[in-house]
């Protein structure tokens, strides 16, 4: 597994920065949480291609299907968050092939799904339930294996750890 703790500060938080150039709104607390609690939950930010022989790609697991309709769908229609999600595409629009090598274009289209949700994101950053279950309803899917006390207690075992040592 990945060190939590730099997977937070040397992939997550840049490119919440760099999407709030784009807008704001992109970098809070609680996305960064979010993030971090599914790369944990759905690649133990180890694997970077679903077990099983799924098409799942990246520590967050993205399929390429989606990742192309984050472009077609929503990057496309905003001609000045094109740019910026460029930057962090290794200068590649629509490319699926680096989602398993590029954490921080992984990260960037994990968050531009979160982004297209129209329920809102839990605002408080701490409440792990809550960001556990939006992670279920709108990441994982119904459908989906994992579920939201998996996701919580994942997300307190291998990355509350890593944020009291890096308060200290």
């Amino acid at each position: 597994m990945l060190d939590v703790d730099q997977f937070r500060t040397k992939v997550v938080q840049p490119v919440l920065q760099t999407l709030a150039v784009w807008n704001a709104g992109m970098n809070s607390q609680s996305a960064e949480n979010l993030l971090v609690g599914t790369a944990i939950q759905e690649s133990s930010l180890t694997y970077l291609q679903q077990l099983g022989g799924g098409p799942a790609l990246g520590v967050m697991q993205i399929e390429p299907t989606t990742c192309e309709d984050v472009w077609t769908n929503y990057i496309d229609y905003r001609k000045s968050l094109g740019p910026v999600v460029q930057k962090l595409s290794a200068g590649l629009d629509h490319s699926t092939d680096q989602l398993p090598w590029n954490m921080g274009y992984s990260v960037a289209i994990a968050r531009l799904i979160f982004w297209r949700v129209s329920a809102p994101m839990p605002s408080a950053p701490n409440d792990f339930e809550a960001l556990g279950q939006y992670w279920k309803d709108h990441y994982n899917t119904a459908g989906g294996a994992g579920t939201t006390q998996e996701w919580v207690a994942n997300y307190k075992k291998y990355a509350e750890p890593t944020q009291a040592n890096s308060s200290t």
